[in-house]
């Protein structure tokens, strides 16, 4: 290979999501997550960071936004392949965390606060997401309306999100 033929690989976009229940109630953050920059209510979760594994990323995220200490997960929720203009084959995996201590105390700048919501108030805000690719597959989990581990592949190309397969 030749060095004008050699290009070095784009990073790869890696995010976790933690979905945290108490009885029925689920865990949400706040923050700036609206087209126009709208503070709104999400499931907890950030990017995989070079040399974590994905458990371990879970884990740094969950303390960060809410201060809780998290057990590893117990399953996979759902996996999200985006392709998207500025992140290219971004991956987003869902985890379900049975075993959480500690207190809400979020650390991270750009969460105005955690707090549990009973499941129908849950639904009802992560309904507000402006962004299929953040709402559809979390409410599709959350309400038994698609199976654990089910994958989506959306191809989002400016305002337009699209959901080209789901198995």
């Amino acid at each position: 290979m030749t060095a004008e033929n050699s290009k070095a690989p784009e990073p790869r976009v890696q995010l976790v999501i933690g979905i945290i229940r108490r009885g029925d109630e689920i865990l949400l953050v706040q923050e700036s997550l609206g087209v126009n920059g709208e503070i709104l209510w999400s499931l907890p979760g950030g990017g995989v960071e070079d040399g974590e594994l994905m458990n371990e990323a879970l884990q740094r995220e969950l303390r960060e936004e809410t201060g809780l200490l998290a057990g590893n997960p117990i399953r996979t929720a759902f996996l999200m392949h985006i392709d998207s203009e500025q992140h290219p084959s971004a991956l987003a995996v869902a985890f379900e965390i049975d075993e959480w201590s500690g207190d809400l105390s979020p650390k991270d700048d750009d969460i105005r606060q955690a707090a549990f919501f009973p499941l129908p108030d849950a639904l009802k805000l992560l309904g507000e997401l402006d962004s299929a690719t953040q709402r559809d597959p979390v409410v599709g989990y959350l309400t038994g309306a698609v199976a654990p581990g089910t994958t989506w592949l959306y191809r989002n190309r400016g305002m337009e999100e699209t959901l080209v397969a789901r198995w």
